[in-house]
């Protein structure tokens, strides 16, 4: 007997899944933008930026499709937001750079800390990792982009400080979920 899920039934999941990875992200950009606004070292660049542990919880959650819908998203924002107004190019690397990081980290702990993709052996110490190695990749790898591009002009301060905030931004979102998750209640064994 065949298990997997008719083709049609994976698609309508995975579109859902995405949809919902860009709504979650788009509500936490906004959410950011007006909590955190007085944060910004430079726009774009925050102490505290929650669309992080949005993006790395989705990404662990939904995989691929979660890659669709942050790109999305990260399009969506970068158009709402004006971050580089006439300028598609950097707005594209911008959106493929926000949706790959979180993806690399979490295949590097899928395949480097044998990660189960169920995410049953999903330790504290392999989240913080995986945190870790997110808040690293995803502004080294946006600022590369931006300078390649001309639009930042602070690479190593902005370096320290986008990391900072992706850091403050996962792990305040990942243990408001691990709070609010702690409140619902486990069947029995």
């Amino acid at each position: 007997m065949d298990t997997n899920p008719p083709p049609t039934s994976r698609l309508r999941l995975g579109l859902a899944t995405a949809s919902l990875t860009a709504v979650c992200y788009l509500l936490s950009y906004m959410a950011n933008d007006w909590l955190f606004k007085q944060t910004e070292f430079t726009q774009g660049i925050a102490w505290i930026y929650l669309p992080a542990g949005v993006r790395l919880i989705c990404t662990l959650l939904f995989a691929e499709a979660a890659l669709i819908g942050i790109f999305v998203a990260s399009l969506l924002a970068a158009c709402l937001y004006n971050l580089f107004p006439g300028d598609p190019v950097t707005t594209a690397g911008y959106a493929v750079i926000s949706a790959l990081a979180p993806y690399l980290a979490y295949r590097f702990t899928l395949e480097g800390m044998d990660l189960r993709r169920s995410l049953t052996n999903l330790t504290t110490a392999r989240l913080m990792l995986c945190v870790l190695i997110y808040a690293l990749s995803n502004p080294l790898l946006q600022l590369i982009w931006f300078a390649f591009r001309g639009v930042s002009y602070h690479f190593w301060a902005g370096l320290i400080v986008m990391s900072i905030g992706d850091l403050i931004g996962s792990l305040i979102v990942v243990y408001t979920i691990k709070t609010l998750l702690s409140f619902i209640p486990l069947p029995d064994r």
